[in-house]
């Protein structure tokens, strides 16, 4: 299964770089699948969407935790490059194990074990499923990140006709949409929506479909 996985799609989606630790490529996976939450979702099209996304994402992560359980490192790495922590370094004295123990089966042993091995394997990628299914809640949504209050409390006070703009400030769009989930230095962020600014002033936005910001089209004209 891995070697047909498009790691290099991986990788964009945790907006990571090859060379990164497997802790880090843990955390971007669980924040992507945060993104994702239902409670993001509007309307069936974009439910059906971020369920399709979700599930090619639940895939690919699994096929790069097997890459790496089988070589010691993620998809991309260099290779003899360790992924920082003590959970490699026992993966590592597990294979050095393993190999010498394999060489004395018996030949007729041999593929019993294989089988073992990719029932083992077919049983984690379940187990990822069933997580991601566990995180999917039956009910209604409910809010998980911390500055969903302040945006929900703006939501009351914004213009019923008012959109973002080019050259509009920070303050204009924080009045407007409200406090972003992630704020950098040139570029905030609704969850996958996002609008950046230069010089103090907006020239650029994507609102996505399963999270519509305020403006008159999906990208700047």
């Amino acid at each position: 299964m891995a070697h047909e996985t498009d790691f290099i799609d991986l990788y964009r989606k945790l907006r990571l770089e090859p060379g990164c630790t497997l802790d880090d490529f843990k955390q971007a996976y669980r924040r992507h699948v945060a993104l994702w939450h239902p409670d993001r979702r509007r309307g069936s099209r974009a439910d059906t969407l971020a369920a399709a996304r979700l599930q090619r994402l639940t895939v690919q992560y699994a096929a790069a935790m097997d890459f790496h359980r089988r070589h010691g490192r993620l998809p991309g790495a260099p290779i003899g490059a360790r992924s920082a922590g003590p959970r490699v370094e026992a993966e590592r004295d597990e294979a050095s194990t393993a190999t010498p123990l394999r060489a004395s089966m018996p030949p007729s042993a041999r593929p019993r074990a294989h089988m073992a091995m990719r029932w083992w394997l077919a049983g984690a990628v379940l187990g990822i499923g069933a997580l991601a299914l566990w995180m999917w809640p039956d009910d209604e949504p409910v809010e998980t990140e911390s500055v969903a209050e302040p945006v929900a409390m703006v939501e009351h006070d914004r213009p019923a006709a008012r959109f973002i703009a080019l050259g509009m400030t920070p303050a204009d769009v924080a009045a407007i949409e409200g406090e972003p989930t992630r704020r950098g230095a040139d570029r905030w962020e609704y969850g996958p929506s996002w609008v950046r600014f230069e010089g103090g002033a907006v020239t650029d936005w994507y609102s996505s479909p399963l999270r519509n910001l305020r403006t008159a089209s999906t990208r700047a004209h």
